[in-house]
């Protein structure tokens, strides 16, 4: 293994060398688009009528991207760009052959999938590597890729669907200079032909942000006076069994542009309220579960604290320097984060409260461009608590060569103060090669010493190291039934930090993906492997034991849209180790996985989704059925108005007969800005005893910008 993880950095280093003659530097753009400045800003209705679009000259001329990548548009599209000194002004004119079938569902704010759609994309920076869209269905429902305030409108016409939008500068992040070229391109979806259509020729084997067009004719143009507050008062009444909690509470978010390419966000007692339960986990594994962030302070904007190794590959292990769920009840925090002269960068403070007090935390990340899509960076994490100090640092990569070939990685070193600083690493690197259609593959290998402690991370193994290899072959094809199909063969061979080996393993894939919307996958696996257990000190150690692994695994997903939205089926056995209830032993048996799940809309503001995952484990031994659960979801979504919601959602799990009933009443004030009025009644299981409860709460959120 050592020998294999020598050649490995050795074989890094060559192609390092190798490609590091190839094309490194930014295309030409193929298009560019000169915009004009407008004296009469439109009323974005949709209309298309306004006096200031008839002085200006569209553009067209769409080109595929799927399913038939680089032949012509099916239909044309036309659009308009103007702007002042407060927005960019957008039109388009989506020409439809059959706008009868034209599809567009009245949903929340970015939760349409599958519509007619006209998107925007915009690099403010130009810098090939960062982007922002804005994109408006035949209704008018705005989706957006960062939370933020801009005007739309939409019709359906007799040839088809036009639709207008209105960016505020001030919602957008860019540079301080005079005169301003971005990058841009637009993006249509016809629904009924399955069909994505980009302004410029998108090769799928590039990365999409360096084939836009060049935005030209901007300037004078500033954010102005950026400063956003977003406040929000909830009153709560809970009952739960005899007890009684009732709660008022209001907090408050700040941001505040100081440039236009640097900002500071600011909360105070951030949202007490989750509308909505959070799902049944059954935990099966001694390892921690990974939740997704939902607050908006942590979640906007978290692209500038993800480590490269965050994208492109599958790690054995789970890695995140910064994990803000850790953050768990924030009494102030502060951010703040930008872009200049290629370099990215993000500073975060909290003052967490705890059980025994409180815990600050300090993040620091920056990250440079170099070449034509690659980047360099370090990272700093620190935890102080009441009677110790955590502290992280690491360095990562991520260099792009001739499109297609990748090579990523990071070092991390972590520092606690309850500890020695000896086997404290974490090691990460991979190369790929992974186009289309061709030859794929990939290798990497990652290393976790098991003096490791990442207290403002997350990290699910310690004592752990894998060397992964993977070759694979895919075809596209331009007609018949499959659209495009695929094969994979990977292997792994997984030792302790010390060298010892724990488990290895060959994996075998297939998958196609066919023109009617249809997606397939098999994948067959075996090896053998030890597990890690819990000792009388709460540690994992290896159990020293193999036992053989195998089995395999169906996944089925059909995404139509209309009436029968889409289908969601998983079926998965494999032959394992299974875990007792408290994680200290483990014994031979078989794990049986089925999931399914469906959405119907019977209108196009209604939308039924249902949901059901089952779980059982068996020893091999006795065949006693030693776990058995199903955790389930039914959920209904009426969307009355733009404006005006209503919203039912059971979710729960059989094994300790629990649940949780949502039902919510909303109204959309404007971006950001809502009134919920929400009630639950929830059944939970507490140690031995079955208790139950129920809450009301009343919460309002507005986003006021000056």
């Amino acid at each position: 293994m050592k020998l294999a993880i020598k050649l490995l950095w050795v074989l890094a280093l060559i192609i390092v060398i190798l490609l590091s003659g190839l094309r490194l530097f930014s295309q030409e753009r193929t298009k560019v688009l000169y915009i004009q400045r407008t004296d009469t800003p439109p009323k974005i209705d949709g209309q298309l009528d306004d006096p200031g679009w008839k002085e200006i000259q569209p553009v067209s001329g769409f080109v595929q991207y799927n399913p038939l990548n680089g032949a012509p548009a099916s239909e044309e599209t036309y659009v308009w760009a103007a702007y002042d000194d407060k927005y960019l002004y957008f039109a388009f004119l989506m020409k439809d052959s059959q706008p009868e079938k034209i599809w567009a569902e009245l949903t929340p704010r970015n939760r349409f999938q599958n519509n007619d759609s006209i998107t925007v994309i915009l690099d403010t920076y130009n810098d090939r590597r960062t982007s922002v869209s804005f994109t408006v269905n035949p209704r008018g429902v705005q989706k957006n890729s960062v939370e933020t305030i801009w005007k739309s409108g939409a019709r359906i016409r007799e040839d088809g669907w036009a639709a207008e939008m209105a960016i505020p500068f001030k919602s957008l992040r860019f540079s301080s200079s005079s005169e301003q070229v971005w990058g841009i391109n637009f993006v249509r979806y016809l629904h009924r032909l399955n069909e994505t259509d980009y302004w410029t020729e998108v090769k799928r084997d590039l990365p999409r942000l360096q084939q836009m067009a060049e935005l030209r004719g901007l300037s004078g143009i500033r954010p102005g006076q950026n400063l956003e507050f977003y406040p929000y008062l909830g009153v709560r009444s809970s009952r739960w069994e005899e007890e009684k909690d009732d709660k008022l509470a209001a907090g408050l978010d700040v941001k505040y542009g100081i440039k236009p390419n640097l900002y500071l966000d600011i909360t105070a007692s951030p949202d007490f309220s989750q509308v909505e339960s959070d799902p049944f986990i059954y935990q099966l594994s001694p390892y921690e579960n990974y939740l997704r962030e939902n607050r908006p302070f942590f979640s906007e904007g978290s692209e500038y604290f993800r480590l490269k190794t965050e994208q492109g590959f599958s790690w054995p292990a789970s890695v995140r320097i910064f994990y803000s769920r850790r953050i768990k009840d924030p009494r102030l925090a502060a951010k703040i984060t930008g872009k200049t002269d290629g370099f990215s960068f993000g500073l975060l403070g909290a003052l967490n409260k705890t059980d025994y007090g409180s815990s600050q935390f300090g993040i620091f990340r920056i990250t440079k461009d170099v070449f034509r899509n690659s980047q360099v960076g370090i990272y700093y994490t620190g935890v102080k608590e009441e009677a110790s100090t955590n502290q992280n640092v690491a360095f990562d990569y991520s260099f792009n060569f001739k499109d297609i070939y990748y090579l990523r990685g990071a070092s991390i070193f972590s520092f606690d103060s309850t500890s020695d600083y000896s086997r404290n690493g974490i090691h990460m690197i991979e190369m790929n090669r992974w186009p289309d259609a061709g030859v794929q593959m990939s290798f990497g290998f990652q290393r976790i010493e098991d003096n490791v402690s990442l207290k403002a991370g997350y990290l699910n193994r310690l004592d752990f190291q894998a060397l992964n290899g993977t070759l694979g072959y895919a075809w596209r094809f331009n007609q018949g039934t499959v659209q495009r199909f695929s094969l994979s063969l990977s292997g792994s061979l997984n030792e302790n930090s010390h060298g010892l080996k724990v488990s290895e393993r060959v994996d075998f894939s297939l998958n196609w993906d066919f023109f009617n919307r249809i997606d397939f996958n098999l994948r067959a696996f075996g090896g053998k492997s030890q597990y890690q257990v819990k000792n009388e000190n709460e540690e994992l150690i290896w159990n020293g034991e193999f036992l053989s692994v195998y089995g395999g695994r169906l996944d089925f997903g059909w995404e139509k849209g209309g009436f029968f939205k889409d289908l969601n089926l998983e079926l998965g056995w494999q032959k394992k180790g299974i875990y007792n209830e408290d994680f200290t032993a483990v014994l031979p048996g078989s794990q049986l996985d089925l999931e399914a799940s469906f959405s119907l809309k019977p209108r196009s503001n209604v939308e039924i989704s249902l949901g059901a995952d089952y779980i059982q484990q068996n020893l091999s031994e006795t065949g006693e059925k030693i776990f058995s659960g199903l955790t389930y979801l039914a959920s209904l979504h009426y969307q009355i108005t733009h404006q005006l919601f209503i919203s039912t959602r059971i979710l729960g799990e059989t094994r300790e007969d629990q649940y949780n009933f949502d039902l919510l009443l909303g109204y959309y004030l404007g971006a950001g800005s809502i009134v919920q009025l929400s009630f639950k009644t929830s059944q939970h299981k507490e140690f031995i005893e079955v208790e139950k409860g129920r809450s009301t709460t009343l919460k309002v959120s507005y986003l006021l910008r000056i």
